[in-house]
């Protein structure tokens, strides 16, 4: 199994952390409610079958990481689909591209 590591910044995915998704969905109605299934849009559709997680560095440290569902087209551009994520820390556990993503082991 292989994890998918992208780089971005806090702001750019805060809205799709779990609590965040949790706080927001407690002010809804129940048929209303984000199911909590995110996407991520990347340059190119990733080709490892086997991926578990998704990860988002800031280059530093891993901050946040989901469950990997699959992957999708959202306007002809190739996503990643992934659970609402959790906020961790811990070191990065190979260089983060600035672009796009890289593949690490489990």
């Amino acid at each position: 199994m292989v994890n998918v590591l992208i780089r971005t910044t806090r702001a750019k995915i805060e809205h799709k952390m779990e609590d965040v998704i949790d706080k927001a969905n407690a002010k809804l109605p129940e048929d209303e409610k984000d199911v909590g299934w995110c996407f991520w849009t990347l340059s190119i559709k990733p080709k490892k079958e086997k991926i578990k997680k998704v990860l988002f560095t800031d280059g530093k440290t891993v901050f946040a990481e989901g469950k990997f569902y699959g992957t999708a087209t959202d306007d002809d551009k190739p996503c990643i689909e992934f659970s609402a994520l959790k906020r961790v820390n811990y070191p990065q556990p190979k260089k983060a591209p600035t672009r796009g993503f890289t593949y690490v082991e489990d």
